[in-house]
């Protein structure tokens, strides 16, 4: 994954399923960094939403658990001198303990501070609507589309470090195991196919040939993914984005989960 790519990362905090089927791209890393936000956006000149957004780039915090947990997935397979094979966990895995072992200094109202002045700086790139079903190689409007991703990695900062850090009683982080799954299930579906992308509202997997293949909803009724999206739904229901950007990202699907068996929604 390039660093630029890196700003757009995680529309959704486990968004990092994403890395798994294109994983060997990051060997490209180190040698796309881009000096200046000109550079980043591939524009003469950045507007105001293209500069907070290169400010963050730069320095993105302890809120920023996506891009801080993707540096330490790059910095285990830079350790490991190694080109990672697409769909293998090993450096996910890896990323994702010492992430956790490592001090998380996020306040809410710093990050509140944060993501409330993303929405207002870049309020016309966030009225940009995109189909979250899509692929998103097709996204032409890249400023909107990383205005989304800059948004999110700093709103979900907190309960993506707490979902993604959860622990099952026997000690294995409910991360790993569901991503496990959720790549085995990917690799076999696409036939390991390293171009597979998986679409941000996370129904489909999109392969290299644009051949899309819906993700089974049984994934939906996972006991890890389940206590993890809680986790989520919890923290979206007391601290909300603006009415009109929320709508943008979730429409109507962001309230409650499918029902499982004899469980309906959330009530688990």
């Amino acid at each position: 994954m390039k660093l630029q790519d890196l700003l757009l990362f995680a529309v959704f905090a486990i968004f990092i399923i994403q890395v798994q089927a294109n994983i060997n791209e990051y060997e490209d890393y180190e040698y796309d960094i881009p000096e200046s936000c000109e550079e980043l956006f591939d524009t003469n000149y950045c507007n105001d939403c293209q500069k907070l957004m290169w400010s963050h780039f730069k320095n993105p915090g302890q809120c920023a658990t996506a891009i801080n947990l993707g540096k330490k997935i790059y910095q285990a397979i830079k350790d490991a001198n190694d080109t990672p094979k697409p769909y293998e966990l090993q450096y996910f895995e890896e990323g994702l303990v010492d992430y956790c072992h490592q001090g998380f200094d996020c306040k809410q109202n710093e990050v509140e501070k944060i993501y409330n002045n993303i929405q207002e700086v870049c309020y016309k790139e966030l009225s940009v609507k995109f189909d979250w079903s899509a692929d998103p190689r097709t996204y032409t409007d890249k400023t909107a589309y990383a205005a989304y991703g800059t948004l999110l990695v700093y709103y979900t900062g907190i309960p993506s470090h707490e979902a993604l850090c959860l622990k099952e009683n026997g000690g294995e982080y409910c991360s790993i195991k569901f991503i496990r799954k959720f790549v085995n299930w990917m690799k076999e579906a696409t036939n390991a196919d390293p171009k597979a992308i998986v679409t941000h509202d996370h129904k489909f997997v999109i392969k290299g040939d644009g051949t899309k293949i819906p993700v089974p909803k049984s994934f939906q009724c996972d006991p890890c993914w389940r206590k993890m999206v809680k986790i989520f739904i919890d923290y979206f229901k007391e601290h909300k984005l603006k009415e009109s950007v929320q709508d943008n990202i979730w429409g109507d699907e962001h309230e409650g989960l499918p029902e499982c068996g004899n469980k309906r929604g959330l009530a688990f």
